[in-house]
């Protein structure tokens, strides 16, 4: 188990470089136990600014993907936010419960 903030941010880096699953990673983590929060303005820019790489490095892992399902619906156009619309030959198989 991590228990400071930096060190899970360093690995789930690490994760995503190496095309692993991160999933095990955050599903092991207690956000209430972790530490290494910021303390100050400076360490919170810091950590904003990390989160942004981290987001843009998911977003370009998430490219491939968002050009085949436009290629597989050739008629819709890219959404809102780049989302694309999934083909209705296409299922996650998993439903969602309110």
């Amino acid at each position: 188990m991590l228990h400071s903030l930096p060190a899970f941010l360093d690995d789930l880096e690490r994760r995503l470089i190496a095309g692993e699953d991160p999933l095990p990673l955050l599903g092991t983590v207690r956000w209430p136990e972790l530490a290494g929060w910021p303390k100050d303005s400076a360490e919170a820019r810091q950590l904003k600014h990390r989160l942004a790489a981290i987001h843009a490095l998911i977003s370009g892992l998430q490219a491939p993907l968002q050009a085949t399902l436009l290629a597989l619906t050739a008629s819709s156009p890219y959404g809102a936010c780049g989302t694309v619309a999934l083909p209705a030959s296409l299922s996650f198989r998993f439903s969602e419960h309110v």
